[in-house]
């Protein structure tokens, strides 16, 4: 999301600390779900669905927060990040790469096919975008945000 976009629907404010463990909850709940459904597709997986959760959500706020502070110091003033849909897109293409990480975490290399590899690390990246709505809804209305210059 564009600089410009996102003060814009935060209301010129960003979300504080509550925002912030709203954000993740919904995440991490969300990741639960995942891993529960990798489970079930790859039942070779030992690992608890919480575990694939944790580290799901570990691996998206630490490579996030990157990706956001370099698309902001790369793009910053760019006609290509007050677009929405570019940086957006870059992170859809992050997330894949994410989930292909975690799924090669938790499962052995001779289990499944790349087809179902690549299958399950693109719904897992629509998974996450999908949990960017009321992850975002949530930190939006949640007390205690931080105004924006």
């Amino acid at each position: 999301m564009g600089v410009g976009a996102a003060v814009a629907i935060l209301g010129g404010m960003f979300p504080g600390p509550l925002g912030l463990v709203a954000f993740i909850g919904v995440k991490f709940g969300g990741y639960v779900l995942a891993g529960l459904a990798l489970k079930k597709a790859y039942p070779g997986i030992v690992a608890g669905a919480t575990t694939i959760a944790a580290v799901r959500t570990g691996l998206g706020l630490l490579l996030g927060l990157c990706f956001w502070i370099l698309s902001l110091k790369l793009l910053a003033g760019s006609k290509l990040f007050n677009d929405t849909l570019i940086p957006y897109g870059w992170l859809i293409g992050l997330r894949i790469v994410v989930w292909a990480v975690v799924i090669s975490i938790f499962v052995r290399a001779a289990e499944g096919s790349i087809s179902k590899f690549l299958l399950f690390s693109g719904l897992g990246a629509l998974w996450s975008s999908l949990l960017d709505v009321p992850g975002i809804l949530l930190a939006i209305v949640s007390p205690g945000r931080i105004p924006v210059c």
